[in-house]
């Protein structure tokens, strides 16, 4: 028996795998999926998402993609999970590998024709959309920044030949506003915050119910939710961590319910077992 039928539920309700069914959708970030996925329909081109570590911009990524499985067929995405190279030439030789072309060429002109007639290949004779995602943008320099623009210069009269999603971390504010060129093809931006008081407390409330919990009485107390806010920040990553805890606490313990008790007696513990 899983340790989480022993308190009645039929799946792990705080995984740290950005599972999308497990997915909150609080107001902002509701928002901003709908925002994002209007964008992409749309043909805006460049969106950018900024998030802290740990506010749930994996798991927004995933639900976008998850959109536009039964409606999305002219869609194409590709996604960069990882955008560190060394100079433009090796961006470009990714991008080609990542796009399915084959064939080499010294120069960057070249490889930049090939990326253009793909492009034009997809968008106009198969009526494709190709959506470039990529995370952890912060990571990119000036070189890969350069290659992004001028691959959004590529268009129709009508219709911009790719579009490009880009989840970074809040750093990369400093690298957006120090290329205008950059700057101004932005369609969509936002930032993810944190979750208040009111989504933290409905966070855990959701896990749980999607898990399969059909109890009497909660399995959190309110109290205990108010405090995994107060202590957690509203961050989903940190809330997630801590509860699972707290229900690992709760079996170790012998206890029916999580109250406010238990959440002190966890920020205790861990304090203690960081503690210098």
């Amino acid at each position: 028996m899983r340790y989480y039928e022993l308190i009645g539920l039929k799946r792990e309700p705080f995984s740290m795998t950005p599972d999308p069914e497990f997915f909150f959708e609080s107001k902002a970030h509701g928002e901003i999926l709908n925002r994002l996925e209007i964008a992409l329909r749309l043909n805006r081109g460049l969106s950018v998402i900024m998030a802290g570590i740990g506010t749930g911009k994996t798991t927004l990524s995933r639900l976008l993609l998850s959109r536009f499985i039964d409606f999305g067929k002219d869609f194409q995405f590709y996604l960069i999970m990882d955008p560190t190279w060394e100079n433009t030439r090796e961006f470009l030789v990714y991008l080609k590998r990542l796009f399915g072309l084959r064939g080499s060429s010294l120069y960057q002109s070249e490889m930049l024709n090939q990326l253009e007639n793909f492009l034009i290949d997809t968008a106009i004779k198969k009526g494709k959309q190709i959506v470039l995602i990529i995370d952890e943008g912060q990571k990119m320099g000036t070189e890969q920044i350069e290659v992004i623009r001028t691959l959004l210069n590529f268009e129709t009269n009508s219709r911009k030949l790719i579009q490009v999603v880009i989840y970074a971390q809040p750093e990369f504010k400093e690298v957006v506003a120090s290329h205008e060129n950059f700057k101004d093809r932005i369609a969509f931006g936002a930032t993810i915050p944190a979750l208040d008081r009111e989504d933290t407390i409905s966070f855990v409330d959701f896990r749980i119910n999607e898990a399969g919990y059909e109890g009497d009485e909660p399995l959190f107390s309110q109290e205990a939710k108010e405090m995994i806010y107060q202590h957690t920040g509203g961050y989903p990553r940190k809330i997630v961590n801590m509860c699972h805890h707290l229900i690992v606490d709760m079996l170790v313990y012998n206890n029916k319910s999580v109250d406010g008790a238990a959440v002190l007696n966890r920020i205790n513990s861990d304090d203690n077992n960081y503690a210098g």
